[in-house]
């Protein structure tokens, strides 16, 4: 049997309204040794967005590369792979991949080139264990346009994958081994972090017809899922809740056994969240509702809060000051309003959502945008919009 254990989308070095999530980290990184250790799997692979910025702090790629040493230390059977993401930086990865290669972990920052031809054979190796041949592994990064024109001015990614399919099918030679791939792009018909489908995204190609790769193993969604009909192309989600957005959603990491070259099982297994994700109260309310909902938390509830409040009155300025209070010798964090405005009422200047400059860094845009909508229109974006705004974000990373 050979066992793979998928996950993407660390986003190492994250915060949170300002707030440092690095115990958060390491409780996750505690966790992957513990399951490392009970399901012993050949290979782990990290599909992208490593690190949530091009330029990690130096604390951060410490315990990124300690993560990665220890693992090695603890397991040397075990195989690494790191592709990169759209939030890594493909020369930053690369500073570390000749040294972290003696720690059986390889790095894949960006395609690379023959004079101006792809170069295949870099992105496809082959995983052994027990001595032998058990998987042909095609480590994907994050794909630039500019790498899709090396195929034909409008080739797509699934015209990428299909060639990287037959390099990988010719390396295979008939072998009982199946052919594993990462990916870090959006695809068509998935769910997003708030729930939402996602639509129109030129990679979204993953049908029936995208190559039969045995399995896929995707990042860039941070919510745990497959792709239409492939139940063997597969986000694993990320590892923490990193917005309001995602404070229901179960974290996972995925597992998947092969016989030879046929997948026999998926398995997701749930990630502990140490700090809770907390919009209160649960219906938006008046500030009375928020003081009684503040002091009923648990002293030693630790969590970050976003306040989930009605627009119909004229907060006071100090509206900080006087959360900060009623969470007095508790553990939980204030970190934002969440602000639904009445629909009787008129909107007036003073009620805007306001944001410090560090809370407007951490919010993710999409956030801001919708909250101000509601504010102006009493309503909420229509999902055609909300798909549109993605695709402008995502395309201004």
């Amino acid at each position: 049997m050979f066992r793979l254990l998928h996950t993407s989308d660390w986003h190492l070095g994250r915060k949170i309204a300002g707030y440092d999530r690095s115990a958060e980290f390491e409780a996750f990184f505690e966790f992957l040794e513990r399951t490392i250790a009970e399901q012993k799997p050949n290979l782990m692979m990290i599909s992208g967005d490593v690190f949530d910025t091009g330029a990690p702090s130096n604390e951060v790629v410490r315990r990124y590369c300690s993560l990665l040493v220890r693992l090695h230390a603890l397991f040397p059977d075990l195989q690494v792979v790191i592709t990169c993401g759209n939030h890594d930086s493909p020369s930053f990865l690369n500073i570390h991949a000749e040294v972290l290669e003696y720690f059986s972990a390889k790095v894949i920052g960006s395609v690379e080139y023959q004079e101006t031809e792809i170069d295949w054979q870099k992105m496809v190796s082959e995983i052994v264990s027990d001595g032998k041949p058990a998987a042909i592994l095609c480590s994907v990064p994050y794909l630039r346009s500019g790498d899709l024109r090396r195929l034909g001015e409008n080739a797509t990614i699934k015209d990428f994958y299909t060639k990287l399919y037959a390099f990988a099918d010719n390396v295979r030679a008939g072998s009982n081994i199946p052919i594993i791939a990462t990916g870090h792009f959006t695809a068509t018909g998935v769910t997003s972090s708030d729930g939402l489908p996602i639509v129109g995204k030129l990679e979204g190609e993953v049908t029936d017809n995208f190559p039969p790769f045995d399995y896929i193993g995707l990042g860039h969604i941070h919510r745990a899922q497959h792709c239409g009909n492939r139940q063997n192309i597969r986000y694993s989600g990320g590892p923490l809740a990193f917005g309001f957005v995602e404070n229901r959603q179960n974290k996972s990491v995925t597992l998947v056994d092969f016989e030879g070259s046929k997948l026999t099982e998926i398995r997701q297994i749930d990630i502990p969240q140490i700090v809770d994700l907390m919009i209160i109260p649960a219906e938006p309310g008046d500030i009375a509702d928020v003081e009684q909902a503040c002091r009923q938390l648990p002293d030693n509830k630790d969590a970050f809060l976003e306040i989930n409040i009605k627009n119909e009155f004229k907060t006071p300025e100090n509206k900080n000051l006087i959360i900060n209070e009623f969470l007095a010798g508790k553990k939980a964090r204030f970190c934002n309003w969440h602000i639904q405005k009445a629909k009787s009422a008129n909107v007036q200047e003073s009620d805007n959502v306001q944001y410090t400059t560090q809370e407007f860094k951490n919010t993710d845009p999409l956030e801001v945008i919708s909250q101000i909508f509601r504010q102006k229109t009493s309503g909420d974006l229509d999902t055609k919009y909300i798909s549109m705004l993605k695709e402008i974000i995502e395309d201004r990373k």
